[in-house]
C-alpha cells in the first residue's frame, strides 16, 4: 500500500485496525507484528506507536472485535429459542461456539494466545466485553437459582463455559480424545451439559 500523508489520526487508527484484522486472518496471530503491519500500511513502525501506546493495546482492540462477534452469536435468537428448554438452548450455544471457533479460527485462537504483561491489568472496557459473553449463558441458567444466588449463577456459567471451551480447544488443536474412532465434540458437549445441569440442581451450590 502506497504511503499517504493525508490520513487523519482517526483514519490512521481505522487503517491500522483493519490491516491488523486482515493480517491475523491471513497469517494468524503470529503475523501481527509492528514491522509487518507497518509494511502493509505503508508507514514507519513508529507511526503505529503514535496511535497505539503499545502492540498489546492493539492486540486488545483486535480481540475486542472478535469478542463482539462472538457475543452476537451467543446472544442470537438461535440460542434463546422460547420453544426450547434451557438445556436445549445451551446445547445449541455449544454447537454455535464450536462453529465460531472453526470459522474464525485465527481470531478465536488469538483470544487465548495473547497474554498481557504480569504488571498490567486488563482494561475495564475489555473486561466488560469478556463478562458480557457469560450473560447469555447466565440467562439460561437463571431458572435454577434464586434471586439471592447471583454470584453462584455466575460461577456456574463460567464453569460450564470453561468446560465446553476446553472440549472445543482440544478439537481445534487436534488433541481431542477419540470416541469410537472419531471426534465426538457434540456428543461430549451434550453429555457435559446434561450432567452439569442435573448435578447443579442437586448440589448445594443451587440450594443455598
Amino acid at each position: 500500500m502506497a504511503r499517504r500523508k493525508d490520513h487523519t489520526r482517526e483514519e490512521l487508527k481505522n487503517l491500522i485496525l483493519e490491516m491488523s484484522w486482515r493480517l491475523v486472518g491471513k497469517e494468524g496471530p503470529q503475523g501481527l507484528t509492528a514491522r509487518r503491519l507497518a509494511d502493509a500500511i505503508g508507514y514507519a513502525p513508529g507511526t503505529i506507536y503514535n496511535v497505539f501506546p503499545s502492540m498489546d493495546a492493539l492486540y486488545l482492540q483486535v480481540n475486542a472485535r472478535t469478542l463482539d462477534l462472538l457475543h452476537g452469536v451467543l446472544a442470537s435468537p438461535a440460542c434463546h429459542d422460547a420453544k426450547k428448554t434451557p438445556v436445549q438452548n445451551m446445547k445449541k450455544m455449544a454447537q454455535l461456539y464450536r462453529s465460531f471457533a472453526q470459522d474464525m479460527r485465527p481470531y478465536w485462537l488469538m483470544l487465548f494466545s495473547h497474554d498481557l504483561p504480569e504488571t498490567r491489568e486488563v482494561e475495564p472496557w475489555y473486561q466488560e466485553k469478556i463478562d458480557r459473553l457469560f450473560t447469555s449463558l447466565e440467562i439460561l441458567l437463571a431458572p435454577t437459582f434464586s434471586g439471592k444466588q447471583q454470584r453462584k449463577m455466575k460461577m456456574a456459567a463460567r464453569i460450564l463455559w470453561a468446560s465446553t471451551h476446553g472440549l472445543c480447544f482440544l478439537e481445534e488443536t487436534g488433541k481431542m480424545p477419540k470416541l469410537d474412532g472419531e471426534s465426538a465434540f457434540e456428543s461430549m458437549a451434550n453429555y457435559l451439559i446434561d450432567s452439569f445441569v442435573i448435578g447443579m440442581k442437586t448440589a448445594p451450590v443451587a440450594q443455598e
